[in-house]
């Protein structure tokens, strides 16, 4: 089992079916292997995201041509729910290294317009050795609320974001919604299936 693994497993067993919670807020339970599932149809706006070099772009006109992608909501200074999300990404991210890796983009949108900014999202990145396919990305404080909405998220205080991944297309909208702490295999395996413009 690789390192990373080891650790994200520990981190389950403790949590066991207790929710995380943080600043009284509680996470629903973290699964392990989850894979419940939806698909669904999402036609994401083209709403102004800055990434961690500073440049800003539509999140449509960034990722439209992208192929598939993989969307976790996060924040940087969240560290129990979001520390098992940043894990499950590094390990996806570390999978995406191999000869025979499919192709995908890795995006991590915050929740926290107000402390994320570029340098913080880059600090994040440089901690958890993102590669070049593992963007990490904020919309400005007004246009978070709409960008959430569009994810089918509330867009309530940033303690209440859900753990939530969307693997998918822009270009056609379609869309896995998977909750909870899914294992890094199974979502390699659904990238493998989506087929970028079908």
């Amino acid at each position: 089992m690789r390192p990373l693994a080891l650790v994200l497993a520990s981190v389950l067993a403790l949590a066991g079916a207790n929710a995380a919670a943080h600043e009284g807020h509680v996470h629903p339970p973290a699964t392990a292997m989850s894979e419940a599932l939806s698909r669904e149809h999402l036609l994401l706006p083209d709403i102004p995201v800055t990434d961690a070099t500073g440049a800003t772009e539509g999140f449509r006109t960034r990722y439209g041509q992208a192929g598939p992608v993989l969307i976790s909501i996060l924040y940087t200074g969240c560290d129990d729910t979001c520390g098992m999300i940043r894990g499950v990404m590094q390990l996806v991210d570390q999978d995406l290294q191999r000869p025979d890796a499919p192709r995908l983009t890795l995006i991590a949108v915050s929740v926290d317009p107000a402390r994320d900014t570029p340098e913080a999202l880059a600090r994040q990145a440089a901690q958890m050795q993102a590669s070049a396919r593992w963007d990490w990305v904020v919309a400005s404080p007004r246009d978070t609320p709409a960008l959430l909405s569009a994810f089918g998220l509330p867009a309530g205080p940033v303690e209440a974001h859900e753990a939530v991944y969307l693997l998918g297309d822009l270009a056609t909208g379609r869309f896995l919604r998977i909750p909870g702490v899914p294992d890094p295999d199974m979502l390699i395996r659904h990238a493998r299936d989506i087929a970028p413009g079908s």
